[in-house]
Formats: C-alpha cells, sequence, structure tokens
C-alpha cells in the first residue's frame, strides 16, 4: 500500500472511531483496527506500543458498549432495569463495565503518546500533538462521560491530521 492510501485509510478509520462514540461501538472498533493497520502501513511507532494500543482502546470500546447496554445512559432503560428483580446486580456489573473501560482507556492513551509524537514528528503536522493532548486528557477524563466527547474529537484530530499531511 502506498503512503497516500494507507493516509486516507487512517483518516477514515479515525473519523469512524469517532463516529462510532454515537452510532455504536462496533464502529469504533473498525475505526480503531483501519487506523492500526494505516500506522503500520506508515511505520509509526513501535510495533509493541501500536498493538498494545490496538489491544488496551478495542477492549475499552467492548467494555463501554457493555456498561451503555447494561446502564442505558437514558432515563427510560433506567427505569426498566430498576424494576427488574436483580437491580442491583445490573447496576453493579454496569458500573464495574464502566471503570474497566475506563481504566483501559487510559492504558490505551498511554500506549498512544509515543505514536502520536512519532507521526507528528515524521509527517509535521502539528495537529496531532493537539491530539494526543486531547486524547490523553480525554481518557482521563473517561470516567465522567464527558471525556469520551474529547476523545472522540481527538481521533477527528488525528483523521483530518492524516488526510491533510504532506506527503514527504
Amino acid at each position: 500500500m502506498d503512503v497516500d492510501a494507507a493516509k486516507v485509510l487512517g483518516g477514515l478509520g479515525a473519523f469512524l472511531a469517532a463516529i462510532g462514540f454515537f452510532a455504536g461501538w462496533p464502529a469504533s472498533v473498525v475505526g480503531v483496527v483501519l487506523l492500526y493497520v494505516a500506522l503500520a502501513e506508515l511505520r509509526i511507532g513501535v510495533g509493541e506500543d501500536r498493538s498494545k494500543w490496538l489491544v488496551y482502546a478495542i477492549a475499552a470500546l467492548v467494555a463501554f458498549g457493555i456498561a451503555q447496554a447494561i446502564l442505558g445512559f437514558s432515563l427510560e432503560r433506567l427505569r426498566t432495569w430498576w424494576e427488574l428483580p436483580a437491580r442491583g446486580l445490573a447496576l453493579a456489573v454496569g458500573l464495574a463495565a464502566w471503570v474497566a473501560g475506563w481504566v483501559l482507556q487510559v492504558a490505551s492513551a498511554y500506549r498512544l503518546r509515543p505514536i502520536l509524537a512519532a507521526l507528528q514528528s515524521r509527517i509535521g503536522e502539528s495537529l496531532f500533538s493537539i491530539a494526543n493532548t486531547l486524547y490523553w486528557w480525554g481518557s482521563a477524563l473517561a470516567v465522567v462521560a464527558i471525556g469520551l466527547i474529547i476523545v472522540a474529537v481527538a481521533y477527528i484530530l488525528m483523521g483530518v491530521g492524516l488526510i491533510v499531511a504532506k506527503t514527504q
């Protein structure tokens, strides 16, 4: 795959990962995998960091998806869960999945930092530095739902940075 195709693939993957935060976690998983393939093709970052980032990011997305499915994040859904006999168990499992997702999201941010720094130094696009900071702080704040919106913005900036980057 040539460099331009890898950049477009990574940009589309980053956009899909961002959209997945609102459309559903499977879209985010596909987007993260496409972004991983593009980073591997561009030979950005150490392979171990890339692989661990992919695993942590997918595991976090699945954990957040489980938490969203259980907790629902809507008053109607929460009312339905509270009417079930095992309401305490459902709430505990949902909160445990959310906390697990948060921990895994912070771990993915830790692994993505050197990758985005290498991407910025190689391509020279300053959007990656901003995306790096937003991904880190969004992951740290993911324990509160606003952090996931910040992570989605970071993915959008990664996509824009990859698409507008000049080929060297």
